[in-house]
């Protein structure tokens, strides 16, 4: 009983202590606006972001990867990169998804990857595909 009476009065003299050094609280004076405030209600703003579908796959006749972008195939880089750097233009907050194919040179998604970087997307994703799972006997 007794080094629970010690402990109880240490924790006393403690906050005790540190309760001293505590700044003491006071109110400002503010002065209110007499009137009433009204709400303005804001339109929401129209933005052109989408989502923008990159899939890059191998064919036979080209020696790169081939571009697919929403649908349209692109074979020749320059032009590639002046429509993504158009769209940049227009929706930088559109978020990139970039699909790559299993066959795909990496120097090919690096220069894929660079592209809209150099094009200051704000968000590349690369898709990811679930493995097909072996079926056990």
């Amino acid at each position: 009983m007794t080094p629970m009476i010690d402990i109880v009065f240490l924790l006393l003299v403690f906050f005790v202590c540190v309760a001293s050094d505590q700044v003491v609280e006071m109110t400002l004076p503010t002065e209110l606006a007499a009137g009433s405030v009204d709400a303005k209600q804001l339109e929401p703003q129209e933005t052109w972001a989408t989502e923008i579908h990159l899939r890059l796959f191998v064919t036979p006749e080209q020696p790169t990867a081939s571009i697919e972008m929403n649908g349209r195939i692109f074979n020749d880089y320059e032009q590639f990169q002046q429509t993504l750097t158009a769209i940049a233009d227009v929706a930088r907050d559109s978020p990139v998804i970039l699909d790559i194919a299993d066959d795909v040179e990496l120097r090919d998604v690096v220069t894929i990857y660079d592209a809209c970087r150099a094009s200051e997307f704000e968000s590349i994703h690369f898709a990811m595909h679930k493995p097909a799972q072996k079926k056990k006997t």
